[in-house]
């Protein structure tokens, strides 16, 4: 245990995490539980140059700009073809996007083939056509067939993802997952991705299956979203960006997101501690943030490489059980390093003594 510091110097999560870039805010659908509906911000789409130069410095920096999209439908955007192209071509990320499959026609499938587009994730929600009517406001059967011929067009290295989601009007069984198979076939590269419904804070309806509040919340280190005017918001669920980061069209992404005061809210939020955003007290699920605590477990309350060289050195001195401890906080705080897991596994079973690189 170290001492808990109320401001932190240092990086708290040491890596940016996959970001989800908005090219639009516009959306054809009006689905209760997202903020689209509710939206306060200005409905338009993304400045050219701005995005360039976020593609440019996810290039240089080899950040993973992974998604365009974020509270709005991309395929309504006519340059989104070019936005992929450019990503691909400058190596600045994954470059896919998500989408209601509305307006995924066969030509516009053949057209984001030619710009380099190599997945997509299909946000159909539901096969149940009364459900899809009452939650999403579209026809299930074109969207349907909008992806049916996807698949029959696009190569079999081609990732297709179907997402499907549990929510307080539809639940998720058996004969939900045999269904999607007579519907989409057995392909391998297309895959359902089954998910719980979250509660987004601008939404005008909460449609969990289990409305509860929690004490920690770790959701920014899953995406960092950025909306079209350039703020960051404080997770990819804060679709209205009711808390600011910070803003990439002044600062780059990466000063916004290594800013100490940008770390240290992060930090609170992982922890439950001290100052937390009204967006995730009062709009979203996280509990009041506890004051009391004084210490914590030295791999969150050291940099990271601080708490890696003491993790080896444990594990040096045949300490584990002493650096499980660090090792799992690390992992908390980079999930995405390259040896945490494989370190983790071997830790938890017989293994010879182990070294974890630093970040």
């Amino acid at each position: 245990m170290v001492p808990l510091q109320r401001e932190i110097d240092f990086a708290f999560y040491p890596r940016v995490p996959m970001i989800s870039l908005e090219l639009t805010n516009h959306c054809n659908l009006k689905c209760p539980y997202c903020a689209n509906v509710t939206l306060t911000r200005p409905k338009t789409y993304i400045d050219w140059s701005f995005f360039e130069r976020m593609v440019d410095e996810c290039a240089e920096r080899k950040f993973n700009l992974a998604y365009l999209h974020g509270v709005g439908e991309p395929l309504l955007w006519d340059r989104l073809e070019e936005a992929v192209a450019l990503i691909k071509r400058k190596g600045a990320g994954m470059g896919t996007f998500g989408t209601n499959g509305t307006l995924l026609f066969a030509d516009r499938v053949k057209s984001l083939l030619d710009a380099g587009l190599d997945s997509i994730y299909v946000s159909i929600d539901t096969l149940d056509p009364e459900i899809y009517a009452k939650t999403r406001g579209g026809k299930l059967s074109k969207v349907i067939a909008n992806v049916q011929e996807m698949i029959r067009i696009v190569p079999k290295n081609f990732l297709i993802t179907i997402a499907l989601m549990e929510h307080k009007d539809h639940h998720i069984t058996q004969a939900t997952i045999d269904h999607f198979h007579s519907v989409f076939g057995h392909n391998d590269n297309v895959r359902s991705n089954l998910v719980t419904n979250a509660l987004f804070p601008s939404a005008p309806g909460d449609y969990r299956v289990s409305p509860e509040k929690i004490q920690h919340c770790r959701a920014p280190i899953n995406y960092l979203f950025i909306a079209l005017d350039g703020r960051a918001a404080i997770c990819c669920l804060d679709q209205d960006v009711l808390h600011s980061l910070g803003n990439v069209a002044e600062r780059s992404i990466y000063d916004v997101w290594f800013d100490h005061k940008t770390q240290t809210t992060l930090r609170n939020v992982a922890l439950g501690i001290y100052s937390c955003p009204s967006a995730c007290t009062e709009n979203c699920v996280l509990l009041p943030p506890s004051q009391s605590v004084n210490s914590v477990v030295l791999g969150l309350g050291v940099p990271f490489d601080e708490a890696a060289k003491l993790f080896n050195t444990l594990m040096y001195n045949n300490q584990q059980a002493a650096a499980l401890p660090i090792l799992e906080a690390l992992m908390m705080r980079d999930p995405n390093h390259p040896e945490l897991r494989a370190v983790h596994q071997k830790l938890t079973s017989p293994a010879p003594k182990l070294t974890l690189a630093a970040s």
